[in-house]
């Protein structure tokens, strides 16, 4: 039977920290999705980044490296360990982040590409990567990717991205998309009780609207507009303002200190609530009692979070950019990402007129049915099944 080596490494929480983010969701729920499915058509088993590690003398050599020593571990070590017994068997290997994929391999392996952030948004990266091994570092992803037998493509703006800045023929991708877990459209509004008791938790106003948002704070996601569209929505209005809530892991990005400098420079130190992470459980009743996700990131190569806000029963205002319109359609209000006027109009709409929120609530529930982990899954086997016959590759 053919055999697909599906790399796990993800699921590790020691691991570049995927665990917490978009990438360890994707590797968990379809691990849980191929553990569980009857009758595959072929066999899938694990491997992880632990083959990185080699032999106890050569990780003695490589920590003795000034600088590299991670490099050194996926571009050479890797691809000899992938030849070894511990992938014995395997016809072909998964990686489930392109990134974390080494530029070569002695095995035939498929790549998906969650985004193309380094090329799309070169620019934006460049003052605070400017070294050669930044620039090293992108060159030998971007190589993984071209190297790869088959792509796996998150959505068909990432497919066209693909294949245009690489060069990459469209019969080489499929598109996989992402799914939303059903926990999500399990959010009801909270009782009073339970909203003031979560508000008191949270440290959040009792009585304000929340405007929530919800994922990093790298130069991509655009926090420039988010606090600028705030500055527009709660000028002259103080306690009266809605309260934008952000929720995620960032005290450890570059970005941070520019972050806090920014709000107190534009005195909204009363109007932003940095919650940080919260567990899925706290997250969801989170969602429960805020009135608008705000999503103005400039590139996404999904956008994984405004979808389960619209499967959450959350209004959505997001920019109209990359993968947006593919993703959310007509069931969020899109606007351009560097429109703050724009961002505070429609977010205002929402906050202000409740049948225009219940109707965008609505076609949100409605939306984010059609993206479920079990197509993903299903799309992914199509994908595996492909590499098994050969077809076109």
């Amino acid at each position: 039977m053919y055999t697909v080596g599906f790399d796990t490494s993800a699921l590790d929480p020691s691991f570049k920290a995927h665990a917490q983010r978009g990438i360890g969701r994707y590797v968990r729920e379809l691990w849980r999705f191929f553990s569980a499915a009857q009758d595959l058509p072929l066999a899938i088993k694990p491997f992880s980044h632990e083959l990185l590690k080699g032999t106890s003398l050569l990780e003695r050599g490589i920590n003795l490296l000034p600088m590299g020593r991670q490099t050194v571990r996926q571009q050479l070590v890797y691809p000899a360990t992938l030849a070894g017994p511990a992938t014995r068997g395997m016809d072909i290997l998964h990686f489930p982040a392109h990134l974390d994929a080494p530029s070569w391999s002695p095995k035939p392996f498929m790549v998906t590409v969650l985004d193309l952030i380094p090329v799309v948004c070169a620019d934006l990266y460049k003052a605070d990567n400017p070294g050669w091994r930044f620039r090293f570092g992108r060159f030998l992803e971007l190589r993984a990717i071209k190297s790869a037998k088959l792509i796996l493509a998150i959505s068909e703006h990432t497919a066209h991205d693909v294949n245009r800045l690489l060069g990459i023929p469209l019969d080489r991708i499929m598109v996989t998309p992402l799914g939303v877990d059903s926990k999500f459209s399990e959010v009801k509004k909270p009782s009073v009780d339970e909203e003031t008791a979560l508000r008191t938790r949270l440290k959040l106003s009792q009585i304000r609207k929340i405007i929530l948002y919800v994922g990093g704070i790298d130069q991509r996601k655009n926090w420039q507009t988010l606090l600028s569209t705030m500055e527009i929505l709660s000028a002259g209005k103080g306690e009266e303002a809605p309260l934008l809530v952000m929720a995620g892991k960032i005290d450890t990005d570059l970005q941070y200190p520019k972050l806090l400098a920014q709000i107190e420079l534009r005195g909204l130190a009363q109007h932003v609530r940095l919650c940080g992470y919260l567990d899925e459980a706290e997250l969801l009743r989170l969602y429960g009692i805020s009135s608008v996700f705000f999503f103005p990131s400039l590139y996404e190569g999904f956008g994984l979070t405004p979808l389960e806000a619209l499967a959450a029963g959350v209004p959505v205002v997001s920019s109209n950019a990359s993968a947006m319109p593919e993703v959310l359609g007509d069931a969020a209000m899109l606007v351009d990402p560097l429109d703050s006027k724009g961002f505070a109009a429609a977010i205002t709409t929402i906050l202000h007129d409740g049948e225009r929120a219940r109707l965008y609530a609505e076609r949100g529930r409605k939306r984010a049915q059609s993206f479920t982990w079990e197509r993903t899954g299903v799309e992914t086997v199509r994908a595996y099944q492909r590499c098994a016959s050969g077809d076109g590759l």
